[in-house]
């Protein structure tokens, strides 16, 4: 499906994110549904990933789990229009997306001299989750450092959100050429290739363009929680206070009654009362 609309200028860094609506990664059997071993190029029991363990004839799955299973697998191009009839695929990166941590540290592809015998050598020793279309060792045929368990979009994927509407991050604008500075003015074109389905769910998805500035990228909801936290913190803190303050105007009326009472001149208590000094308070 083609998409075009009519953008200003975007300088610097842009970032293309896809948006998911009422998809609950955050279910307990969905997030539990993998093997952090298996993801470490482990060859283990995967006993942890059902229901997409393994295959009816006994070939493992791999990677396994449903989290791995549902990986987001739509294609998504953008074109510039250079004019009304010549248009130009705007250059994106693939890779350098994820976390630093997560692709050094909690990703490793198997040891192999290639990933194809990793994943399918001899005997077909692993096959893909049912719902993909293709191998793990060929997520991305453009650039063979980019594939298996260290798949940008993989790992990306495998980080599951807290919430049901949520957005990833699928490319970064490569500044090259015509958008050296960012994303010139001018109409541009979204071609998706749809593989990903959401009516099942009841759900939405969107592709969203973003830039950042020194303050970082919009987030609508970290704005509204932490005004919300802020509020409810200062309101807190004026409750405790007068509190306080309450607490220590009633102590210091309790002893002057029974210092008063004590001296026996139980008349001269509303005096006293009458009289309190609140300014070492």
């Amino acid at each position: 499906a083609d998409h075009t609309w009519r953008a200003k200028r975007s300088s610097g860094d842009v970032f293309m994110y896809y948006r998911l609506q009422n998809f609950y990664q955050n279910h307990r059997r969905y997030v539990l549904s993998r093997s952090d071993a298996q993801l470490l190029g482990q060859d283990v029991n995967n006993s942890n990933c059902d229901p997409f363990t393994t295959y009816p004839n006994g070939t493992p799955v791999a990677p396994c789990g449903a989290i791995a299973n549902s990986l987001f697998n739509d294609s998504i191009q953008l074109f510039y229009y250079l004019n009304s009839s010549t248009a130009i695929e705007v250059p994106l990166l693939k890779s350098g997306n994820s976390w630093w941590s997560d692709k050094n540290v909690k990703f490793r592809n198997p040891t192999s001299y290639n990933l194809s015998s990793a994943f399918a050598g001899k005997n077909d020793s692993t096959a893909m989750p049912p719902y993909w279309q293709k191998p793990a060792y060929l997520l991305d045929e453009e650039d063979e450092r980019n594939n298996g368990y260290i798949n940008d979009d993989f790992i990306i994927w495998m980080r599951v959100s807290a919430f049901p509407t949520f957005r990833n991050l699928y490319r970064r604008l490569s500044h090259t050429n015509q958008f050296a500075d960012g994303l010139p003015a001018g109409n541009y074109t979204f071609h998706i290739t749809y593989n990903f389905p959401v009516a099942k769910f009841k759900g939405k998805k969107q592709v969203v363009l973003s830039t950042i500035t020194w303050s970082g990228g919009s987030n609508l909801f970290l704005g509204i929680a932490y005004t919300v936290s802020g509020a409810v913190i200062v309101l807190a803190g004026f409750i405790i206070t007068a509190s306080g303050i309450l607490t220590e105007i009633s102590g210091t009326i309790h002893v002057l009654e029974v210092t008063c009472k004590l001296k026996g001149q139980i008349l001269k208590v509303f005096r006293c009362l009458t009289h309190i000094d609140f300014s070492g308070s």
